[in-house]
């Protein structure tokens, strides 16, 4: 297990749930670090970089694997929220490894009836070291040998999210 996949795995889910009571909402989220730095990419903005289109699941694997190898990344997580059929709700942390360690929990989340988020249980109901909530979670860091064309389409990508990158310095 790599020092920056314990780091997310151990801190992002309590940092975060912090911010999804402070904004009373789940922003789904992808965060990923090295050594000294934690970025946190919010997936909202991508409707205006996008087309209107927001982050597809093909272009947020395309996108995090691009990331990866570009900023030399050895953890990324995600967040996003969840309602199951009983209508329990929580929230999906998923993190995985350049070398391909991967951790899943959930916290549960209550929201009042306008929907906003008025608290997370910090304690997880449910975790796994083998299976990811998000289906696209497995498909991070997969050496792609992206087309020109799409490899363009992720470098202007890259420029234009760059300034919304949330950088967190490690301690």
């Amino acid at each position: 297990m790599n020092a920056d996949f314990k780091y997310l795995k151990e801190s992002f889910p309590l940092s975060f749930n912090k911010t999804i009571v402070e904004h009373q909402a789940v922003n789904k989220v992808i965060t990923f670090c090295d050594a000294k730095t934690q970025y946190l990419l919010f997936t909202g903005m991508f409707h205006e970089v996008n087309g209107g289109k927001g982050i597809t699941d093909d272009l947020e694997v395309y996108f995090v694997n691009y990331l990866a190898e570009q900023l030399k990344a050895t953890a990324f997580a995600r967040a996003s929220a969840f309602v199951m059929e009983d209508q329990t709700k929580f929230v999906g942390y998923d993190v995985k490894s350049i070398e391909g360690d991967i951790w899943s929990q959930q916290n549960i989340f209550e929201a009042n009836e306008e929907g906003r988020v008025t608290s997370v249980k910090d304690e997880f109901t449910n975790s796994s070291d083998k299976n990811s909530i998000c289906p696209l979670v497995p498909r991070y860091f997969e050496k792609i040998d992206f087309p020109e064309d799409t490899l363009e389409f992720l470098k202007n990508l890259h420029a234009q999210v760059t300034p919304s990158l949330v950088q967190l310095k490690r301690g």
